[in-house]
């Protein structure tokens, strides 16, 4: 703070200052009186505002700041947009004069940063959870302030558990109940985060030791600096033999494109200018039976596919392909690392059906508005979620849900809550749904058209959205 300034110039000055998170916002402590610096908060919550607010007077005392909000992230770095920007006023803020110099003596927990300035205060950790089965790992984007002990929130944030839209049984933790991180914060000590928790984790057996690192390291993966984790109770060592078993995280896909030729007699991966590479006698399934969209299997031995009579299982072997659904309306499938096809009409009332590759129909319950128009359906790499394009009277509706499966069989129950991810720009009326996909584990893509032109847009699950251009004429992604 400078000699001499107003109320108006410490709070703007605390506002930039929020900005600088190391030592523990060490320098907007500085605009506070001497008994809330030590008190305030800064991580209880983050606005994301859209431009500068505004102030108001409300007496010799004290200020109230309004201001438009985009985003929220909360302590343990959930990432919310707001539905639409919204006007919020802040709690007021009331000052007092500490050594002839004017300084906040009463404010809310959390700090406010511009939409400019959140990339560089705020880096984005992906945290893992398990799926019931403890097969895969599935990801659940977060937020944390740069140079603020991220080690140690990244900790903190899995003990709290997964965001609730993961939470409802798609999910479970490595880490048992009511463990609480003793010794804080994490430390670093030749590449290995150390991890001091509460004699909970002392009556797990090998497996789960295993299973509890595995999950620790995944999510620790993005710290610069660290290479492995070292359990400890009282700052005593934890013994986990190593496992080899360890879930792939992220599962990679050829990057090439999946194309059908033109003529209509070649289908596989392009290759250029040298046509397409086919797959095995997959791809003459395909062209026998005039498919008009394809879901590659991730072992390229399966896929599913929309043809003229509904939806078929077709393998690259000697296998006969299978018609599974016949439904009118059927819109693109999609199939899952279980060989199981996911099949839906444009009307939702229609149903959501996963069919095994022998046929067998497992009905999956999913809330859909009752005038919406499926568009498409993507179940994730890691088998845990599905993203949905929907159009409806409001316009183009992008959700992702987490896939409920059963316990004992592993087959899918239900889609929990629809989580809405919202678009980087506002829609127009005419706007219609097009095409959407997973671009990698926390990130998809999504077509839109209106006015007769085409806006992709790529988005994070649990965090921002961007433009990637207007392509014209799109039609799938």
């Amino acid at each position: 703070p400078t000699p001499g300034a107003t109320q108006e110039e410490i709070l703007q000055g605390f506002f930039a200052a929020t900005t600088a998170s190391q030592e523990n916002y060490r320098i907007a402590r500085s605009y506070l009186a001497d008994d809330v610096a030590s008190v305030w908060n800064p991580y209880q919550s983050t606005l994301v505002r859209a431009q500068q607010g505004d102030v108001e007077r409300l007496d010799d005392a004290t200020l109230e700041y309004s201001v438009e909000v985009l985003a929220e992230v909360d302590a343990v770095g959930r990432y919310r947009a707001a539905p639409e920007a919204s006007e919020q006023v802040l709690p007021p803020f009331r000052f007092v004069r500490e050594g002839g110099e004017w300084r906040i003596a009463e404010l809310g927990d959390g700090i406010l940063i511009s939409r400019q300035a959140f990339p560089s205060a705020f880096s984005q950790h992906v945290l893992y959870f398990y799926d019931p089965t403890f097969e895969n790992l599935v990801p659940d984007l977060r937020w944390f302030p740069t140079r603020a002990g991220v080690p140690t929130r990244i900790v903190r944030a899995l003990l709290d558990g997964p965001s609730s839209w993961l939470g409802q049984g798609a999910t479970v933790s490595a880490i048992p109940e009511g463990t609480q991180l003793v010794a804080a914060p994490v430390g670093i000590v030749d590449g290995q985060a150390i991890v001091d928790l509460s004699a909970e984790i002392l009556e797990l057996g090998e497996t789960e030791l295993q299973r509890l690192v595995t999950q620790l390291r995944a999510s620790l993966g993005s710290v610069s600096n660290v290479a492995g984790v070292q359990l400890t109770v009282d700052q005593a060592p934890v013994s986990v033999p190593p496992t080899t078993e360890v879930p792939e995280l992220a599962p990679q896909v050829d990057g090439r494109l999946l194309a059908m030729t033109e003529e209509r007699d070649g289908f596989g991966f392009s290759s250029g200018g040298a046509g397409v590479e086919a797959i095995g006698q997959l791809s003459e399934r395909v062209i026998e039976l005039q498919a008009s969209a394809v879901a590659l299997g991730p072992g390229r031995t399966i896929a599913a596919a929309l043809i003229p009579d509904g939806v078929a299982v077709v393998r690259s072997n000697d296998t006969e392909p299978l018609l599974v659904d016949t439904r009118a309306g059927l819109i693109p499938p999609s199939i899952d690392g279980q060989q199981l096809t996911w099949a839906a009409t444009a009307d939702p009332a229609g149903g959501l059906l996963a069919i095994t590759s022998t046929g067998e129909i497992f009905p999956v319950e999913v809330a859909l508005p009752a005038d919406a128009r499926l568009v498409s359906i993507d179940v994730s790499r890691d088998d845990a979620r599905i993203l949905m394009f929907v159009d409806g009277v409001g316009g183009p509706r992008l959700v992702v849900g987490a896939i409920v499966r059963d316990e004992a069989t592993g087959r899918p129950i239900r889609i929990g809550d629809l989580i809405d991810i919202p678009f980087e720009t506002a829609l127009a009326a005419d706007a219609r749904a097009v095409d959407a996909a997973w671009v990698d584990e926390v990130s998809v893509a999504s077509v839109v058209a209106a006015d007769e032109v085409t806006a992709v847009e790529l988005h994070e699950v649990g965090g921002r959205s961007r433009s990637l251009g207007r392509p014209p004429e799109a039609v799938q992604i």
